[in-house]
């Protein structure tokens, strides 16, 4: 049974554990988002899109810093003949009524992307997938130590180190 030192040390490995999963998760997503987009443009199909809307998010960060973004919602027919809407990202400012060029893969026409060069999306992929392998090794560490903890000081305290005697068998033979 655990004590108080193993208790511990189990609630401590659950939070490594959970770190790591996270850590993985994330790296996960991010290798799946990265390679879907990168297939994209390799080897979807182009269409031209008609803007049909056009917005812009901004987050504001603590240091005063502003990230903007600008979204487009547009419209085009795959080469099956569907009409697909989709939300895609770009860098340059296109107003309603623009034709733009995307790419689509055909199982997905809904996730167009714009036909343009990406834009650091090697570096930051790679930047964060690092940091998401750093936390799920540390996750991993902290487990490892609490899970250890767990083991070593989950012993109870009046155990004196030694192994019970195994109960005596009596055999009756006649």
């Amino acid at each position: 049974m655990f004590a108080a030192g193993g208790a511990f040390g189990v609630v401590f490995g659950c939070v490594g554990l959970l770190f790591a999963g996270v850590g993985a998760g994330a790296l996960v997503w991010t290798v799946r988002t990265v390679s879907t987009y990168k297939r994209t443009l390799r080897e979807g199909v182009r269409a031209e899109a008609r803007c049909l809307e056009t917005y812009v998010t901004r987050h504001h960060h603590s240091d005063g810093y502003t990230h903007s973004r600008r979204h487009l919602v547009v419209g085009f027919r795959t080469a099956d003949g569907y009409d697909v809407r989709a939300k895609v990202s770009s860098r340059r400012p296109f107003v309603a009524g623009d034709i733009i060029p995307v790419r689509y893969l055909p199982q997905h026409p809904d996730r167009a992307v714009t036909d343009e060069a990406p834009t650091g999306v090697g570096a930051v992929s790679c930047l964060f997938g690092g940091v998401m392998v750093a936390l799920t090794c540390l996750g991993l560490f902290f487990a490892a130590m609490g899970f250890g903890a767990a083991l070593f000081l989950g012993a109870s305290t009046d155990d004196d180190g030694s192994a019970p005697l195994p109960a005596p068998r009596i055999s009756v033979r006649p």
